[in-house]
């Protein structure tokens, strides 16, 4: 598919997505204020932590190997039935020790025991998130957008409302349940559909691993496990300091600034997620590197407009999404903005590492942003008050891009790339 036409239709997914988190930041901001944007920043970095965790990061593998196999179905349902056991072992593993800690993560991410019931449901469903991203990673790897994008958008509005009915019935609380319940629901739609393509049987099934498939698909598990956990890491450790240093208030804003970012980020994202990885994988030199500035013909002034809107429409996007006990956001959103508008290139770059399975690339520069933000961000703060960590986040995406662009210098700025 091409890149106009995976633009097209995952562009239909990201406007539903963007007016449902719209809707769920204004309904959350307004009952549960700064202070429940700090908290359920929290709540997310633990899903997230989850999900990795219970799926092993084979996303991208699956992807890759679905796409190989898919014309070989004995050799797909044989890799598909590793893939499967590997995420219900290790999402079962998760399930069990967030159980057994729940009184602890509760305590420790939120500072009150009250929420260890809705930690011990976020428990069991960590099997169903890790199962449901095994589903989608398939309808990726075959390369059935529409489904994938059907799914996406079922999912996203029922988690939407559900998130909206019990904040305003039982406000925090109810928007703990409201996030942890919303990931069964990804579960049972995708499984609705993964049934009719019946490349999955039970029958029969042992409890062993092929070894061959296991190695393939941990070849990407290191690269996927560490970009979000660097990310997750940064920010829990920001949130913690920013909380700490100047007040949940602060805290709250600066989440509030993350999610304002998630919106027009993902629509980028979600744009060449499907594109990028399968075109980078299968070419190399000057295909490559017309590819990489193909993109960024299209990525660069799409962010440039994006942010410049944001930018001058501060005042009017700000009390519309959320409330004016945000405008806190008004002190920091430039620099994070102009961050922004770098990272997503330096995002086209990273993909690049992922193809090619340059896997100890990735991590150190996975690592090295994320102890370069964290410090930027104590020492600026401390500085500069509140924007120092706007401003810490803009330097370190431009020392990031700096430092990618170097390592692909061959590739990028020499002629004749063969």
């Amino acid at each position: 598919m091409s890149l106009l036409k995976t633009t097209f239709f995952s562009s239909i997914s990201t406007a539903v997505s963007l007016v449902c988190k719209l809707v769920t930041n204004k309904v959350i901001a307004v009952y549960l204020g700064t202070n429940g944007m700090f908290l359920l920043g929290q709540l997310k970095d633990l899903i997230n932590i989850g999900q990795i965790s219970g799926s092993l990061g084979t996303g991208n593998g699956i992807i890759k190997y679905v796409a190989s196999y898919k014309e070989d179905p004995k050799k797909l349902s044989s890799f598909l039935a590793t893939g499967l056991k590997l995420h219900i072992y290790f999402s079962l593993l998760v399930c069990i020790l967030t159980f057994i800690f729940k009184d602890a993560l509760s305590k420790y991410l939120f500072n009150d025991i009250k929420f260890s019931n809705a930690i011990a449901i976020l428990a069991l469903s960590f099997i169903t998130l890790a199962l449901h991203s095994f589903f989608m990673a398939i309808f990726n790897g075959l390369k059935k957008i529409k489904t994938y994008i059907t799914i996406n958008i079922i999912a996203t509005v029922l988690a939407s409302a559900l998130v909206i009915v019990l904040v305003l019935k039982f406000e925090l609380l109810g928007a703990f349940y409201a996030l942890v319940l919303s990931q069964f629901l990804g579960f049972i739609i995708s499984i609705l559909f993964i049934r009719k393509l019946q490349l999955l049987s039970l029958k029969n099934m042992s409890f062993k691993v092929d070894k061959t498939h296991f190695k393939n698909l941990t070849k990407f598990s290191y690269m996927a496990i560490a970009a979000p956990i660097c990310m997750i890491g940064a920010t829990l450790f920001i949130r913690f300091f920013l909380n700490d240093e100047l007040g949940s208030i602060y805290a709250g804003s600066w989440e509030g600034m993350w999610r304002i970012s998630a919106i027009y980020i993902m629509f980028l994202t979600t744009t060449f997620k499907f594109y990028l990885l399968p075109t980078f994988s299968e070419i190399s030199g000057n295909k490559l590197k017309k590819e990489v500035f193909k993109v960024w013909t299209l990525s660069i002034p799409t962010i440039i407009i994006i942010t410049l809107t944001v930018y001058f429409l501060k005042d009017f996007i700000i009390p519309l999404l959320f409330s004016k006990e945000f405008m806190l956001i008004n002190t920091i959103l430039l620099f994070h903005l102009l961050g922004d508008a770098i990272k997503i290139n330096s995002w086209v770059l990273g993909n690049i590492l992922i193809a090619k399975a340059n896997t100890k690339v990735f991590i150190v520069f996975q690592i090295g942003w994320a102890i370069i933000f964290c410090t930027l961000s104590v020492l600026f703060v401390r500085i500069q008050g509140f924007v120092g960590v706007s401003m810490a986040y803009f330097l370190t995406y431009v020392l990031h891009f700096i430092a990618m662009n170097i390592y692909f210098r061959k590739l990028l700025w020499t002629k004749n790339n063969l």
